[in-house]
């Protein structure tokens, strides 16, 4: 279980007063709300990147924080929150080949390049030389990690086609399925909510 409660969030002089959240093993979890109130603020304080101005954060009934300014990961260790948003082509060094900075996260699973349809032969290239669909593919790979439990996925498919879209979501929900992983979505698209999620958080 991941929880945070009566979160405050500071960014740039300003707090954020963050929605009480519970996400379970299993479970997919929605967040939606109008551009610019904290959507992703809230989810790179999940995964450790942003620090939390006030507030709780516990995973597995093991605190992780209490008002403290310092990010909730660990230094040197695994970080079972993975955070994701929807330029993978930042997410990657352009002067490392793919399959370097895949492998610098855990070794590479030839299941998992089957399930996310990626062709073996892209880890050969740079990221310059992939799709953003393509890249988004690997972007999720690397953050599934053996060692992630909860996945937060930022608007990840909202800049790709139809088809990539249903591939991605379809392999994401098979994961959780087999992984019980916890999988927060953060959208606009009401309809994807609805498809995908058990229930949805208004962040207003």
């Amino acid at each position: 279980m991941l929880k945070l409660v009566s979160g405050v969030a500071k960014r740039e002089k300003k707090l954020i007063k963050l929605p009480e959240l519970t996400l379970h093993s299993g479970e997919i979890l929605g967040l939606t709300g109008p551009s610019g109130c904290g959507k992703s603020t809230l989810a790179m304080i999940l995964a450790g990147m942003h620090p939390l101005h006030s507030g709780t954060i516990t995973q597995s009934q093991c605190e992780l924080k209490i008002a403290t300014t310092e990010p909730a990961t660990a230094k040197n260790s695994p970080n079972s929150v993975q955070w994701i948003c929807q330029q993978p082509e930042f997410a990657f060094n352009p002067r490392w080949s793919l399959e370097r900075s895949l492998t610098e996260s855990h070794p590479i699973d030839a299941r998992q390049l089957a399930r996310y349809k990626i062709d073996p032969s892209w880890l050969k290239r740079f990221p310059s030389e992939l799709s953003g669909g393509e890249l988004q593919r690997l972007n999720l790979v690397r953050a599934l990690a053996p060692t992630t439990k909860y996945l937060l996925c930022d608007e990840v498919t909202a800049q790709l086609d139809p088809l990539t879209q249903q591939d991605i979501w379809r392999a994401l929900c098979d994961e959780v399925d087999q992984r019980q992983l916890g999988l927060l979505v953060i959208s606009h698209n009401d309809d994807l909510l609805n498809a995908v999620c058990d229930s949805v958080i208004h962040f207003n």
